[in-house]
Order: C-alpha cells, then sequence, then structure tokens
C-alpha cells in the first residue's frame, strides 16, 4: 500500500517513467507540481499535450518536426 493518496501515486509513478527520473526525483517532482499554482500546472499538461499533437521525430533525420507539415 503507497503511503500517497490514489491521485499523487498515480503522478509518481508516471513520473518515474521519464527517462534519468527515480522514484525520489519523481516525488519531488510531484510535490513541486501539487503546490504550484492551478495555471503553471495546466500549462506544463497543456504543453505535454501540444508537444504529442504537434510534433514528432523525423524517421530520416531524427529531428523534431511540426506533424502540421507533414503530407498525407
Amino acid at each position: 500500500m503507497s503511503k500517497f493518496a490514489e491521485p499523487m501515486s498515480r503522478l509518481i509513478d508516471e513520473l518515474k517513467k521519464l527517462p534519468g527520473v527515480g522514484a525520489k526525483s519523481a516525488q519531488r517532482l510531484a510535490f513541486h507540481i501539487l503546490r504550484s499554482s492551478d495555471e503553471d500546472a495546466e500549462a506544463l499538461a497543456a504543453a505535454v499535450r501540444d508537444v504529442k499533437a504537434n510534433l514528432r521525430l523525423c524517421s530520416a533525420c531524427n529531428n523534431i518536426t511540426d506533424a502540421t507539415g507533414l503530407r498525407g
């Protein structure tokens, strides 16, 4: 059983999936997000959604490319 409430445990588990982020770092990041303003937390979430929706890695050169400029 986790010592944190379910939403906090879930956030920590997701943050631990990031490269170089272990359990302690994930906890620090999660508590930082918890203490941040609603606006800052939403800006972080929106930035993640925006990157996933609008960018990709080029299959030819592995550079980041704007997905809106792709041809079908």
